[in-house]
């Protein structure tokens, strides 16, 4: 029998080597933890380096076990239950017919005189009806100058009795930008071919340069901000009405501010329907204090991302959650941990509920009130909303907080409050789409222009940007709408109210081809 002294430093051996073994187990687990969590953020880089931009997720329809809400739902309106989705009327594709309102330039294909003589008996063919053909076309860009002549008058009489001769002219008309010969449409087309067709000013000078003006680069941007001055009574404007909504939807972007290089950020602010105005407000940074100061004294609801700059604005300000950001999270998360489809299923079913009331309020004749809105979210999407609250506790659970799954639940639980306070105002939207699609178009010119050209430019970019976004809302033709404001604008005093020069007062009045 070996000595008492070597079993125990065997035993003392053996829990040495146990412990050892148990250290390195943990240290393996978390070590596999590390890997799956990089594995998953280098899958989410590669999609969105080089994968497909949509967010398409394959799944069910409606997540498994939970059977959809009894509650009445007032007719005409019948959400598509989970099990059969309603069908959606697709439209035609055939050749659209070309607008009525562009002009029409009517060119005459007649036959020869001897083709118009008859073969048979050798008499002229009478006229007894036209064939009309349309052929779409095109024509360039055209410069012109104006010539504006102001007759001179003189009294004869008067100078013929040695008496001035009272001259007299009629007074020129005054320019958007004084004394530079430059008209109010070739400016509008100025600003919307940079602001709306997202040409940079280089490209522009070519362009420009093609037809017939030879001009600088410089000179076009001192124009753009002699014109965003001209404008900025009429943004303030817009920017005093929209601070009235009820909810405004808010995002931002990123820019690239080129004196001095540092990024830039470019907010953007939508109105409700009754102040529907698209503002955007280029900054040098992203910090709290810029939507704290566009927002001064804003009493109401903003939909917005996550981000906490809108938090502060105001205790008189509520955060509206976005469902789309929300869903984004569980996306990203979905190649490296199946149970995110069971979130998306719940997602897609909420907006189900959605699609379903926006059809009946298309309706044509539907008298469907904001009332039955809330009363329809209550009862279908409201138990929908409950079952995810309790899915998502159950993964808060068992899932690991820095993994991409568990942070699209820790998303989803922090900001709940916000996701959910849509269902009791029919004023509020499910997610913050309608301010995605607005910055959208600023990607476009981001990716042409590339930069901001300095801190002084951001004004400028804020007024003409918002200008052009807010007759684009109305279905203005940003061009047409700008001509005339710029005229009308030069001619206004200080003190004048510009309400009539609003675009949705202007609506009437322009059309998209105008």
């Amino acid at each position: 029998m070996p000595p008492t002294d070597d079993i125990d430093a065997v035993r003392q051996k053996l829990t040495h080597a146990e412990a050892v073994i148990a250290e390195l187990r943990g240290v393996v687990a978390n070590l596999r933890k590390q890997v799956e969590a990089q594995q998953a953020h280098i899958h989410r880089l590669v999609k969105r380096t080089f994968g497909r931009g949509g967010e398409r997720v394959e799944g069910p329809t409606l997540f498994d076990g939970i059977d959809p809400p009894e509650a009445e739902v007032p007719p005409p309106v019948q959400p598509p239950t989970p099990e059969q989705p309603a069908p959606r009327k697709r439209k035609g594709h055939g050749r659209r017919r070309k607008p009525a309102d562009l002009p029409r330039r009517r060119e005459e294909i007649d036959l020869s005189d001897a083709e118009k003589m008859c073969a048979c008996c050798g008499t002229a063919k009478i006229r007894i009806g036209q064939i009309v053909s349309e052929r779409l076309d095109y024509q360039p860009m055209a410069l012109f100058v104006r010539e504006l002549v102001r007759p001179t008058y003189a009294c004869r009489s008067c100078e013929s009795q040695g008496h001035d001769p009272q001259i007299a002219r009629a007074v020129l008309p005054p320019e958007p930008i004084p004394k530079s010969g430059i008209g109010s449409g070739l400016l509008a087309h100025v600003i919307v071919s940079k602001m709306v067709d997202h040409l940079p000013l280089h490209r522009q000078e070519s362009i420009l340069a093609r037809h017939g003006w030879d001009v600088c680069r410089s000179t076009l941007c001192d124009h753009l901000k002699k014109c965003g001055e001209l404008l900025t009574p009429l943004y303030d404007l817009m920017h005093r009405r929209l601070l009235q909504s009820f909810a405004i939807h808010a995002d931002d972007t990123p820019l690239v501010l080129l004196r001095p290089r540092r990024s830039a950020f470019a907010w953007v602010y939508l109105g409700d329907a009754a102040n529907p105005y698209t503002l955007f407000d280029l900054t040098a940074g992203r910090r709290q204090e810029f939507p704290q100061a566009f927002l001064g004294g804003y009493r109401g609801f903003v939909h917005a991302d996550a981000y906490d700059g809108y938090n502060g604005v105001h205790d008189h300000v509520r955060h509206l959650g976005c469902w789309m950001h929300a869903r984004r999270y569980f996306v990203e998360a979905e190649p490296s941990d199946p149970r995110a489809i069971e979130a998306l299923a719940f997602v897609r079913t909420l907006y189900a509920v959605e699609r379903a009331i926006q059809d009946e309020r298309d309706r044509p004749g539907s008298t469907f009130t904001d009332a039955d809105v809330v009363r329809v979210r209550r009862t279908r999407a409201g138990p929908i909303l409950a079952a995810f609250a309790d899915w998502l506790d159950v993964q808060h659970r068992c899932s690991t907080p820095k993994s991409l799954f568990g942070q699209a639940v820790g998303y989803a639980r922090n900001q709940w409050a916000s996701l959910v306070r849509y269902v009791d105002d029919a004023r509020f939207a499910i997610d913050n789409g309608a301010a995605e699609r607005a910055i959208r178009p600023l990607a476009i010119g981001r990716a042409n222009w590339l930069h901001v050209g300095g801190d002084g430019g951001l004004k400028t970019a804020s007024v003409l940007l918002s200008v052009c976004a807010s007759a684009t809302r109305h279905r203005l033709n940003p061009w047409a709408y700008l001509r005339d404001v710029l005229d009308l604008l030069t001619v206004r005093p200080d003190s004048a109210d510009l309400s009539d020069l609003l675009p949705d007062a202007k609506t009437r009045r322009y059309s998209r081809t105008d």
